[in-house]
Order: C-alpha cells, then sequence, then structure tokens
C-alpha cells in the first residue's frame, strides 16, 4: 500500500464529518458470491441481452426455462448462503466514528447485516418483491425462504424435480401477482435507478467529505459518475482497488485494505 496515500486517506477520515461508502461487487466477492464484469465473471456464462432485461428474461423461460433456472439460482443460491466479510464489518464500523452512508450497487443485503444503518441500495435488493404498479415493497424474504428456493431451483436444475413441482415451491414462498405487476426489487439493464436511493445517493456524494469508493469497476453509469460528484464537491475520493486508479490509490481487496484503514485511522 502507498504509505502516502495511507496517510492522506487517514487524516481526511479523522478531519471527516460525513463519510460515504460507495460500492460494488468487488466487496462481495470475498463473501463467495460472484462478479458480474471479470473476463471470467457472470456475464460471461449469462449473456446481458438475455438474462439482464426484463423482455430477454421472459423470452427465455419460454424458450428455455431450465437454463433460466440456472442463472436464477446462481443469483440466489450464493445470497442465501452469504455473510459479512471483512470489508463489510469494516464498513460498518465507521459509523462508529463519523457519520456514514453506504451506497452500493449490490443486492444481497451484506451492508445490513454487517450493521450499516444508512445504505442506499441503487440496483435494488434481491430481499425484496415489489408491486411495479403500485411502486411499493409487498414481500421481504427471510434467509430460510430464500435457500429454500435456491433448493427447489437446484433440483430442478439438476433434472432431478419436475417444473411442477418447481413452480409448487415457488408459488408457497414467491407471492405471485398473476397481472405481472410483482417482480423481484431489481434493477435491470434499461431499468432507471431505484427510487428514492438515487436521488439520496447523490445527494450524499455531493454533501461528504470523504468518499471511499470500493469493489467497483467504475464502468456503470450513472452511478459510475458519483465519485465525480463527490471530487467536484471538494470531496476526498479514496479508491480502494487491486488495480491503479487516479484518486487517492490504496491497493488491494477490500477485506484486507479496509480493516487496515479503519484501524490506521482511529486505532481499532
Amino acid at each position: 500500500m502507498n504509505s502516502d496515500n495511507l496517510i492522506t486517506a487517514v487524516l481526511a477520515l479523522r478531519k471527516a464529518r460525513r463519510v460515504v461508502v460507495y460500492t460494488g461487487a468487488g466487496v462481495s466477492a470475498e463473501s463467495g458470491i460472484p462478479t458480474f464484469r471479470d473476463a471470467d465473471g457472470f456475464w460471461q456464462r449469462f449473456p446481458p441481452e438475455h438474462f439482464a432485461q426484463w423482455s430477454g428474461l421472459f423470452s427465455m423461460v419460454l424458450s428455455e426455462p431450465r437454463r433460466v433456472a440456472e442463472f436464477v439460482l446462481n443469483v440466489v443460491e450464493p445470497i442465501a448462503m452469504a455473510k459479512p466479510n471483512a470489508g463489510h464489518l469494516a464498513i460498518g464500523t465507521l459509523e462508529q466514528y463519523v457519520p456514514t452512508t453506504v451506497v452500493t450497487q449490490n443486492i444481497d443485503g451484506l451492508h445490513q447485516a454487517a450493521g450499516s444503518k444508512e445504505v442506499h441500495e441503487i440496483h435494488g435488493s434481491l430481499w425484496e418483491v415489489a408491486d411495479v404498479s403500485a411502486g411499493r415493497v409487498v414481500h421481504r424474504f427471510t434467509r430460510d425462504q430464500l435457500a429454500a428456493i435456491a433448493a427447489a431451483l437446484r433440483a430442478y436444475t439438476e433434472e432431478r424435480e419436475s417444473a411442477l413441482k418447481l413452480l409448487s415451491v415457488l408459488r408457497r414462498l414467491y407471492p405471485y401477482d398473476w397481472l405481472g405487476r410483482h417482480r423481484p426489487n431489481l434493477v435491470l439493464f434499461g431499468d432507471s435507478l431505484a427510487e428514492p436511493a438515487w436521488t439520496k445517493a447523490e445527494q450524499a456524494a455531493r454533501s461528504c467529505d470523504v468518499m471511499i469508493s470500493v469493489g467497483t469497476s467504475g464502468e456503470v453509469y450513472p452511478a459510475a459518475f458519483l465519485p465525480q460528484y463527490a471530487a467536484a464537491a471538494g470531496a476526498t475520493v479514496i479508491k480502494i482497488d487491486p488495480k491503479p486508479s487516479a484518486a487517492c490509490w490504496l491497493e488491494g481487496n477490500a477485506g484486507t485494505i479496509l480493516p487496515e484503514l479503519v484501524r490506521a485511522a482511529w486505532g481499532s
């Protein structure tokens, strides 16, 4: 880790009145949740033109239902099994020292599980089902329910159970609406970012003293503008990433660097 950058980051955190932590898939990779955009990432296995748009998914359900079940299984099962890692826990600890807002592209709920109180999920949450006509959440899964859905999907993809059995399990666990109004509360390609999370995220970025950007490729817009908003407002932008960055760059993974940063700033 560059010692000059670490000193800059520590001093900025100690003086900060408000911190924003902006996270992407890299934060949760150490909890066993696959990333999307790496060379061997999720979208290489499941092309986004088919699996990352509602219209593509609905078409695939009719033509290749078992392939769709495999896709959903690979999303649901890791999240149902995941626990917060050291990076999530360090972010949760920040709130003990300075008001902290988390803005995340992740849908796994691990920041909340690690103790973060103010979390804006700009891509939605896999744990929720929303009524798209009313714009409200109608159901929140328990971990046991999500694990049961994953088990049923696995049995179907491995051809141990029929599609009828899978639908029976899903019918008990998922709040179906036969008019198609109930969907997982997720933002897919072509959708607007989740509200009011996105508006609050923008406001937080423009009013913070320090932004810590960690685990995000910076390739997904408009979310990728957030560090620019923070920098333009005078904030120190700290980038935690194995790859070089023009910001105050701390080289390494979230689970290693974030706890070190918190300890260096506050001795805990």
